[in-house]
Order: C-alpha cells, then structure tokens, then sequence
C-alpha cells in the first residue's frame, strides 16, 4: 500500500510539472515552446511509462507480497498456537517441578531423619555387639558356676534323699514313742488319782498332756505365794512321780480371779500378774529344790485372770479361778 500511495504522489507530481511547463511556455517562444514542450512531453511519457512500470512490478510484487504476507501471517498464527501450547506446558512443567521440589524438600528431610536413625541404630549394633562380647566372655563364668550348682543340687538331692530317709525313721520311732508317751499319761494320770486323792484337785489327761489343777487355798494362803505344809506334802508326792518320767516338759502356770490385789499386799504384788507369777515360781522351786527335778525341763507361766474356768461374778466362781496348773506335755526341741 505504502508503494501505490508513492507512486499517485509521484503521477501527482508529474501532472504539477507538466501544468507548470505549460504555465511558463506562454511566455516563451512558440517555437521554443513546442520544442520545449515536445522535449518535455517525451520526458513525461518517459517517467509515465517508468512509473507505469514501477506501478505495475509494484503491483505485482505486491500481490507476491501479499502471498509472503498471508504465508507469514498463517505461520505467525501457527506459532502462536505452538507458543501457547509450550506456554500451557511450560506451566505444567513448572506445577510439576513445584509438586517435585516439594516431594525433594520432603525427602530430603526424610533421608535427614534416616541417616540419625541409622547413626542410632549403628551405635545400637555396636553397643549390643558389646554386650554380646560380655555375655560371652560372661558365659564362660557362667558356665563354671552352673557346674558348681549343678554338683551342689547333687549333692542337696542325695542330701534330701537321706533326710527323708531320716524322716521315715523318725516318724516309725514317734509312732513307736507316742505308743509308749500314751502309755506313760495313762500311767501318770493312774498314778497320780491313786496317790493324790484330793477334791480340791484335778487331773485331766489329753491325747499328748496330763494337767493337774491345784484350788489355790490347797497350795496357798490368801494373798500369798508361799507354799503351805499341806502344799508341801502334796507337792512332793507329785515330784516323786513326776521323777519317773522322762523327755517331758512341765509347765506350772499361775491364775487368780479378777478381784484387785489388796492395798496390805501391794508392796509385794502390785497387781494380779505378779501374784499368778509368783505363785507358778514358788511351786517350780519346790519341784527342783525338794524333789530334785531338772530346772532344764521346768516353766514358769503367770497368766493373771486373763484365763478363766468359771464366772468372776460368784465366790464359788473365783475360788475355782484361783489356781495353779501344772502341765506334762512332750519336751519341745529348740
């Protein structure tokens, strides 16, 4: 377009030259003027003819042009579409890039956190390959002190095996001892209610004991813990007896009622506990010192009024829980 406006400007001109030569041939010589003219025109018809040219290789580089132009402007449009598609993938390529920068930054930390735990377990391994050391450097003591125990469990067993051996034997011989301890009560407990015929007395025999029960009054005076001469006698008969018997225990214990000790007696008993004591000591004095029983096998029990046989609310009560027992009963190994 820019070529066809050059060339109308050019005709234009043209067309401005000849008007004026034409203006300028009125003052000149007609002859001249002609020769001018002709001269002129022949130039004009010249520079038509070259512009007609020019127009006309114009036009047809034009409509050339025009081809390049709608070629260029296709492949313009084709690029553009290309551009946009690189710019479209471009984009996902930075969304993905970003979605893996991320998963980097993640794994990254991940691969942080496996190299401590991998630190940590390679300082496990090794502190365990160290206690494997130990165990089997320890193994080793062991293995000695297993022996060791293992003769000793031997020598326990064969230990074992000879006690219950023992025990068998032991257990014939209580049988066989019971036997001859119950013959022996009942003979005592014969014995005893044959040669101390007394109301004021009781024998009770168990299965593996014989208790004697003395009223106090029989042994003492009121408030007293010394031995009366009926006491005395009753006393020695029953030393005289228990003299045969051997392997056994005898126990004296004392009781007294629930009444107060009286403030005359004070001095000497301050309450019930020592009155009962006292009474369980004087008897196992006179067994040992007068009978000649061994001290070896004699007890002292004082029991207060904390072992009642009857009600404290009555005289006849009372006097039955005023008492010394005396109990023969199988010797107890210490």
């Amino acid at each position: 377009m820019k070529n066809v406006t050059i060339i109308v400007l050019a005709v234009l001109l043209a067309a401005a030259v000849i008007s004026g030569v034409l203006v300028r041939g009125k003052y000149l010589d007609m002859k001249d003027t002609l020769s001018v003219c002709n001269k002129e025109k022949s130039e004009v018809y010249d520079q038509v003819k070259k512009n007609a040219e020019e127009i006309r290789k114009l036009q047809e580089g034009s409509k050339e042009e025009k081809k390049i132009g709608e070629s260029l402007r296709r492949e313009l449009s084709s690029r553009e579409g290309m551009v946009a598609g690189l710019q479209e993938k471009l984009q996902l390529e930075i969304t993905k890039n970003a979605e893996r920068l991320k998963g980097l930054e993640s794994a990254k930390v991940r691969i942080s956190q496996l190299e401590d735990a991998t630190k940590m377990k390679d300082q496990a391994l090794s502190s365990l390959d160290e206690k494997i050391r130990q165990l089997e450097e320890g193994s080793k003591e062991e293995k000695k002190i297993g022996e060791s125990l293992r003769r000793e469990l031997s020598s326990r067993e064969d230990m074992v095996a000879g006690l219950k051996e023992k025990l068998q034997l032991e257990k014939s011989m209580d049988k066989a001892r019971i036997e001859e301890l119950k013959s022996t009560y009942d003979t005592l407990a014969s014995e005893l209610r044959r040669r101390l015929k007394n109301k004021e007395m009781a024998i009770r025999e168990f299965e593996e004991k014989v208790s004697i029960t003395f009223v106090d009054r029989l042994l003492f005076d009121f408030g007293e813990a010394t031995i009366t001469p009926e006491g005395r006698s009753i006393l020695r008969r029953v030393g005289e007896i228990l003299k045969n018997v051997q392997g056994m225990q005898i126990r004296v214990v004392g009781h007294t009622d629930n009444r107060p000790i009286r403030k005359e007696y004070q001095h000497k008993f301050p309450s019930n506990w020592e009155l009962s004591a006292a009474r369980a000591a004087a008897v196992v004095r006179y067994l040992q010192g007068e009978t000649g029983l061994d001290p070896e096998s004699l007890e002292i029990v004082g029991r207060s009024f904390y072992r009642p046989v009857a009600s404290n609310e009555t005289e006849e009560g009372r006097a039955q829980n005023r008492r010394v027992e005396v109990i023969i009963a199988p010797k107890i190994e210490r």
